[in-house]
């Protein structure tokens, strides 16, 4: 008569912790798509507070007395150094022609941590439109 053993043998200990490690592979790669994403939603968000406030100060700027294009100017080169320094990059802003009522902004930026991945580069445009046309007259 065979008498049955009782426990794991070394191969099944071996096999389980093989899965285990796997998973855990899987899991750790997760969270690090996770973190990515994460960091790459608040450049997102930073890049729309900026795009914000730059419009904000045209909109204030252009209803001052002293309003001209060089205010414009003034406020656009502020806001400039302020993207260089957080590294993101402006290609695009286009003025309020005449400080009418339309006006767009991009801001551009590559994030290092998705270096083969299509979310590597960003963009954010914000086109807004003034309230009334007599801003600067």
């Amino acid at each position: 008569m065979r008498i049955s053993e009782k426990g794991f043998t070394l191969f099944e200990v071996l096999v389980s912790m093989f899965v285990t490690g796997v998973a855990l592979l899987g899991v750790a790669q997760m969270e690090v798509y996770i973190l990515k994403s994460s960091q790459s939603s608040f450049d997102y968000t930073v890049a729309t507070i900026r795009a914000n406030s730059f419009v904000d100060a045209v909109w204030a700027g252009c209803y001052t007395e002293s309003a001209s294009a060089s205010t414009y100017g003034d406020i656009r080169a502020a806001w400039l150094t302020e993207i260089s320094a957080a590294g993101m990059t402006t290609y695009e802003t286009k003025p309020p022609a005449a400080y009418n009522q339309d006006m767009t902004v991009k801001i551009s930026w590559t994030d290092p941590r998705f270096a083969n991945d299509a979310a590597a580069n960003s963009t954010l445009t914000l086109s807004v439109r003034f309230p009334d046309d007599s801003c600067g007259a």
